[in-house]
């Protein structure tokens, strides 16, 4: 299968980011609409972790502009856990799917309720707030330029609803620098709420 201009950028930035054992995989039908795929990166960001990323979500634009450029923003969607299993994986194609079904737009702060819900019902985790990528792996995901578009990543960091409530009337920097203060463990889905 013949890849756009976009799915090329896309695969190569993480290819050369993520590093690890990669391998890509499907939890929809071949002729799904909207397909999405899911890329593992074994050992990434380092041993015994695991990181996932949508392959696909490129394909549509996050519904904003660079400021610099006036470009199309375009997004895949990572995810890091510790290894062992793949809910990233899983979380991550609801999310992607859910993006395609209702078209929203997303991007840096947006936050896709009740993600994590699903997948751990008992967790204070209930949904994933989009920020961008941590810097643990070698190299940055920074932006690439696509001709009409720039692709960039985005972090899916699962966060709870006062965690959710807090950014609400602080801002994004504010609920960030909290997360900084007490030291979160994000790749933890099952973290204790800091509020």
């Amino acid at each position: 299968m013949k890849l756009n201009i976009y799915e090329e950028k896309m695969i190569n930035v993480l290819k050369e980011t993520l590093g690890g054992v990669q391998k890509a995989f499907s939890y929809q039908k071949q002729d799904a609409a909207n397909k999405l795929d899911i890329l593992y990166a074994k050992q990434s960001p380092g041993r015994n972790y695991l990181t996932a990323s949508t392959l696909g979500l490129v394909n549509r634009t996050t519904g904003y502009q660079d400021s610099n450029t006036g470009k199309d923003i375009r997004a895949e969607i990572i995810m890091s856990s510790y290894g062992g299993h793949d809910m990233s994986g899983k979380i991550l194609s609801t999310a992607g799917v859910g993006i395609f079904e209702t078209n929203i737009r997303y991007g840096y702060g947006t936050v896709l309720k009740d993600i994590m819900s699903i997948y751990y019902p008992n967790s204070d985790m209930k949904h994933l707030f989009l920020i961008l990528p941590p810097p643990v792996w070698g190299k940055s995901f920074g932006v690439t330029d696509a001709g009409d578009s720039v692709i960039t990543f985005l972090y899916a960091l699962p966060i709870s609803q006062a965690e959710c409530d807090y950014m609400s009337e602080n801002g994004i920097d504010a609920l960030q620098d909290k997360f900084v203060e007490n030291n979160i463990d994000m790749f933890d889905f099952e973290r204790k709420s800091i509020f």
